[in-house]
């Protein structure tokens, strides 16, 4: 089993703000979803930081100034509703491949991967806003590794990820990595993980106007192929415990 604190790597949870409480009707259900739609477009292109609650309502058609504080209060909120969409999806299938895990005897730490990588990537085919959530994901990793770092807040709700935690963890045990080696990489997947996939979406935009066809199912099985060398690379003289050891004295 992982030990304590090691799971802290992989997720970080908070109480969640609450939005303002509001009778909701069809209508007003429809302009959150349109409000939303819009947040993750302008979110993914210009940057969480980059874009107002303000220039969100007006790109929604909304004549209404403060529209998206009437329904959400604030970005970190209306941030939240973006993960909420999609982030459970994304848990039940990941829960879905642990599960036949579990039934097969120990992981290995190829299935493992797959568990990591296949329920994040199988959102480059969801039309709803799928590209534009993996891309303002690859805006928040920092951030989630902050706060699982124990370096700051955030305001973000995420779920409990300790059963992949556990599962990456465990597959990891046979490679003899020291521990501290074992979190880094752990915490290092989660960033390529994402801003590979990030990338590949940009660079797939940018070039389907000259013709070149960028192919994402090969993209992913190489990603997959990094991942699973990286995380049970062997390690250099300076990440051997003795080194790390005195780094952290």
């Amino acid at each position: 089993m992982a030990p304590a604190g090691y799971s802290k790597i992989m997720t970080s949870s908070i109480m969640l703000k609450s939005p303002p409480s509001r009778r909701v009707t069809s209508r007003s259900a429809a302009t959150r979803a349109k409000l939303i739609s819009v947040a993750e477009r302008l979110f993914a292109e210009s940057g969480v930081d980059g874009v107002t609650l303000q220039q969100i309502g007006k790109t929604a058609g909304q004549s209404n100034a403060a529209v998206c504080q009437y329904h959400f209060g604030d970005k970190e909120t209306l941030l939240q509703a973006i993960l909420d969409k999609h982030i459970p999806g994304i848990v039940r299938r990941r829960h879905a491949l642990l599960d036949q895990l579990d039934q097969s005897g120990p992981a290995k730490l190829n299935d493992v991967v797959r568990a990591l990588i296949y329920p994040v990537a199988e959102k480059l085919m969801d039309p709803d806003g799928g590209e534009d959530f993996i891309r303002i994901n690859a805006q928040l990793v920092a951030t989630h590794t902050i706060v699982a770092q124990q370096m700051g807040p955030t305001t973000l709700h995420l779920p409990n990820q300790d059963r992949l935690t556990h599962a990456l963890h465990d597959s990891m045990a046979p490679y003899n990595l020291p521990e501290s080696v074992v979190k880094q990489r752990s915490m290092l997947a989660a960033v390529l993980l994402f801003h590979g996939l990030s990338e590949h979406i940009k660079i797939k935009r940018c070039t389907k106007s000259s013709g070149m066809d960028i192919d994402t199912e090969i993209f992913i099985h190489t990603l997959e192929d990094g991942l699973l060398g990286f995380l049970s690379a062997p390690t250099s003289p300076m990440t051997t415990p003795e080194k790390t050891s005195a780094s952290q004295a």
